[in-house]
């Protein structure tokens, strides 16, 4: 496996990270979600594209906020990222020229209980009883989504929140931030019987290994989108040939793509 000077210093960083190397050339170097990861998703377009184009592709996963700097920084080709309002910012200031839809699903709740009605009326119950949360905090897309909704909770019922280090979220003892990735905020729920907001493909990858219930709702703010952006400082040709292979054969592989039978991601 071949690492370059760019990745030994990812490695040290304390982000939740994979780096995966073929043999062959030329390379192609993606930032990508841990969702992405941890749903099992990527290895298999990875795989394929290899397969096919006999590229050598180079990735790491980490939260969004931290694969958009890597792509700031040009250390990366390409991005997957989930975060929209980011990736806005991240073209308007001239990083990519576009963005571009390659799958969604949704958001979802993982607890000790099912919850009902709207993600709002769970989150507000949440708060409201002090239930042990986890939330990620690493400027991931997931933890740009619970945010969203701890704002929509403070401007709708005036629940009190807080901006710090951690983002914008409730005070209290029972409430976690961890810094970490998905799989981890996972287990760490599991673990102290705690409530996490994940995205549905790493949910459906845990399903089987966790004891938390799995809560889905139809509120418009619980959609995932997932989309490709090309870094405009290192733009390839490789870049366009995977974005080409996503919007063909990868659409295809995405459609398809199931855990334990359940359907994981959507393509438009």
């Amino acid at each position: 496996m071949r690492l370059t000077a760019m990745f030994i210093a990812l490695l040290m960083l304390p982000l939740t990270g994979c780096l995966q190397t073929s043999t062959s050339e030329p390379s192609f170097r993606l930032a990508t979600t841990t969702s992405m990861r941890d749903s099992g998703l990527l290895d298999v377009l990875v795989s394929e594209f290899e397969t096919l184009h006999d590229v050598d592709v180079e990735y790491v996963a980490v939260g969004t906020g931290a694969a958009l700097q890597l792509g700031m920084t040009g250390d990366v080709d390409a991005l997957i990222v989930h975060a929209p309002q980011q990736e806005m910012n991240f073209i308007e200031d001239g990083y990519a020229s576009e963005r571009v839809p390659i799958a969604r699903n949704s958001f979802v709740l993982l607890g000790p209980e099912l919850y009902s009605n709207s993600i709002y009326d769970a989150f507000s119950l949440i708060f409201e009883e002090e239930r042990c949360f986890i939330s990620r905090g690493d400027d991931s897309g997931t933890h740009a989504k619970e945010q969203a909704i701890w704002r929509h909770l403070n401007e709708s019922r005036n629940y009190s929140m807080v901006e710090d280090s951690n983002g914008y979220h409730p005070q209290g003892e029972w409430y976690y931030s961890i810094g970490q990735g998905m799989g981890a905020g996972i287990n760490m729920a599991d673990e102290k019987s705690c409530v996490t907001l994940s995205d549905r493909g790493t949910a459906l990858q845990f399903q089987s290994k966790i004891d938390l219930q799995r809560s889905e709702f139809n509120d418009t703010i619980m959609e995932n989108q997932y989309s490709y952006l090309i870094v405009n400082s290192t733009n390839t040709s490789t870049s366009n040939l995977f974005q080409t292979f996503l919007l063909n054969e990868g659409k295809g592989i995405i459609a398809n793509y199931t855990i334990n039978g359940d359907y994981a991601f959507f393509v438009d």
